[in-house]
């Protein structure tokens, strides 16, 4: 190698800046699908989708706009069209999209799913599921009058075809319980499992139920954290921290992972995080918390709000999972404006379209996979860990400090997103706290410290090096 290519390429990577590897990041790709300008659905939130056996895939939306684009600035009217509505992605060309709306009648009343013509509820989409030749989707009714709850229904389409059929309702477990956020198929038990949360005080905690798969119209089960019963009354939550209202429950390689947006009320600048759990099973416990994204974006040097983070685990490409959220600008009447605020005036104002459209993420599934739970499931924060100094440098000495209630025997792993393991030490914590000194990886990017005690207790830190 000549001498001068040589002093070029130490330069470069002893100056480089390092970005950390294996983080999730934002999906312009599949966000561009989304930018539809004009010809049905133009910009909406909810974003669950369904993949049917063919390719296609449903995408369900709450409230939307079917109105044209003004493309010279990008803005819609500050008020949309319909309350919900559902498109059909192609299964070859992923950016060909056709909108399902009532073609026989106009306004809001071209609103997909309604009990009737001219039907004054309101109804959000679940999620749904694929049985047979029926596709089966979850709906929420609410009063338009005050957006009381009034309980779950279910929607039906035929397939291949679509065609729907009657909408009917499912058994109600209290107006304080709202399920089908998120289902589970489990065809070899014959049941699909039905996540929900209940609302305590300010807080959704997660429940579920579960029915017969090709009949949810039937009773259903409600899981008491020991066991089934058929009276609501006995639901218990099945992860201890509480969840956003909208969330996602998907199975992979025989774990089962929820995925959750931090519960920002609505409000501009919070919610932003979105975060994992893990089970061994559909009932939970759900443990293991672990962030996968913060959303950085603004608009107008403003946050917007963010809300209904959503797994689609039927599209993991190159061992990332896609995920999906929300965003909106919740108008401010008073100063400082948080939100960016732009429909002051709803009846003349217009908003940029992109502030109501949905956003995606790619997350590797060693980050969703590192927190997985031992053999029983039980994973109990039994040992504080903090990482100094944070971010770590490449090569440096890093301090672990630990504080545990009680003395702590076992083994600490030092592992890479792909769950290669670059370190395994035995350590002994003879009193309730104390240190650990280590050399970090030599390579910049996300690893994950994992302790294993002999107590049964686990803990996972994610920790970066740059």
């Amino acid at each position: 190698m000549k001498p001068a290519l040589l002093i070029i390429l130490l330069m470069f990577f002893f100056n480089c800046n390092c970005q950390p590897m294996g983080e999730a990041y934002f999906d312009s790709l599949y966000t561009g699908y989304f930018r539809i300008n004009s010809g049905g659905w133009t910009a909406g939130d909810a974003t669950i989708s369904v993949p049917l056996p063919d390719g296609r895939v449903i995408w369900l939306f709450g409230d939307s706009y079917t109105q044209a684009v003004n493309i010279s600035n990008n803005t819609l009217p500050c008020l949309f069209q319909v309350r919900n509505c559902f498109m059909v992605q192609d299964s070859l060309n992923p950016a060909s999209f056709k909108t399902i709306l009532d073609t026989t009648m106009t306004g809001v009343n071209m609103t997909t799913f309604k009990l009737r013509p001219n039907d004054t509820s309101l109804f959000w989409p679940g999620h749904g599921y694929v049985y047979n030749d029926t596709v089966y989707v979850f709906q929420e009714r609410y009063k338009s009058s005050n957006l009381d709850y009034e309980g779950c229904y279910v929607a039906r389409l035929t397939y291949p075809a679509l065609h729907q059929l009657p909408m009917l309702p499912v058994q109600q477990a209290g107006t304080d319980h709202i399920f089908g956020r998120a289902v589970v198929v489990d065809s070899a038990g014959g049941w699909i499992y039905i996540y929900g949360n209940r609302v305590n005080w300010i807080v959704w905690e997660p429940v579920l139920a579960r029915c017969p798969i090709g009949n949810p119209f039937q009773p259903w089960e409600f899981y008491t954290g020991t066991g089934w019963s058929i009276n609501p009354v006995a639901l218990q939550k099945i992860c201890s921290d509480p969840v956003s209202p909208g969330f996602s429950v998907f199975r992979n390689d025989n774990k089962y992972y929820l995925i959750t947006q931090e519960n920002g009320y609505l409000e501009c600048g919070l919610g932003r995080n979105i975060y994992s759990y893990v089970s061994d099973h559909p009932w939970g416990p759900f443990t293991g918390k672990t962030l996968l994204y913060t959303e950085e974006s603004k608009f107008n040097d403003a946050y917007l709000l963010t809300y209904n983070g959503q797994a689609h685990p039927w599209n993991i490409e190159n061992n990332e999972l896609l995920v999906s959220y929300n965003v909106n600008d919740r108008v401010d009447t008073l100063s400082p404006y948080i939100c960016p605020s732009q429909c002051k005036n709803i009846w003349t104002d217009r908003l940029d379209a992109d502030t109501y459209r949905p956003k995606f993420i790619r997350v590797p599934m060693g980050l969703i996979t590192s927190a997985d739970s031992p053999p029983d499931g039980n994973v109990r924060e039994c040992l504080e860990v903090r990482v100094v100094p944070h971010p770590v440098g490449r090569d440096g000495t890093l301090k672990i400090e630990m504080n545990a209630a009680v003395s702590w025997m076992g083994e600490i792993r030092i592992t890479d997103v792909s769950g290669r393991v670059i370190l395994a030490r035995v350590f002994d914590l003879p009193q309730a706290n104390g240190s650990l000194d280590l050399t970090a990886p030599a390579k910049c990017g996300i690893y994950f410290l994992e302790f294993i005690g002999n107590n049964g207790c686990r803990k996972v830190v994610k920790m970066v090096v740059q």
